[in-house]
C-alpha cells in the first residue's frame, strides 16, 4: 500500500481555491479537482479544511440551479455531494490574494 502524501495548505493553495468559488459559486470536491489539478481525495481535505478555518460556506440542501453553481450542465439538479461556496472570512482573504502570487 502507498502513503499518501499530506497536502500543503497554504496562502498560494488558498488563493487558488478562493478564486475557483468566486468564479464558479457552489461547487464540490471532483469538480475543484479537476479544475486545479488534484485529485478528489485531495481536494475533499482541502475543503474541510477551508471549511473549518471558515472560509468556505456549506451549501443548505435543496434543489440547485446552475446560476448558482455555474459547472453543473443540468438547469435544475437534486445535489448529491457536498457542495460549497466562499464565505465572507474567504472574500475577504481573496481580496489580499493579490499580494500573495
Amino acid at each position: 500500500m502507498q502513503l499518501e502524501k499530506e497536502i500543503k495548505i497554504d496562502d498560494n493553495l488558498i488563493c487558488k481555491v478562493l478564486r475557483h468559488f468566486k468564479l464558479y459559486g457552489y461547487d464540490y470536491a471532483k469538480s475543484l479537482g479537476k479544475d486545479i489539478g488534484m485529485n478528489k481525495r485531495d481536494a475533499c481535505r482541502v475543503l474541510k479544511e477551508l471549511y473549518s478555518m471558515g472560509y468556505l460556506d456549506k451549501r443548505k440542501g435543496g434543489m440547485l440551479k446552475r446560476k448558482d453553481a455555474k459547472l453543473k450542465k443540468r438547469t435544475v439538479t437534486e445535489p448529491h455531494h457536498t457542495y460549497y461556496t466562499i464565505s465572507e472570512k474567504g472574500e475577504e482573504f481573496l481580496k489580499n490574494c493579490k499580494n500573495i502570487i
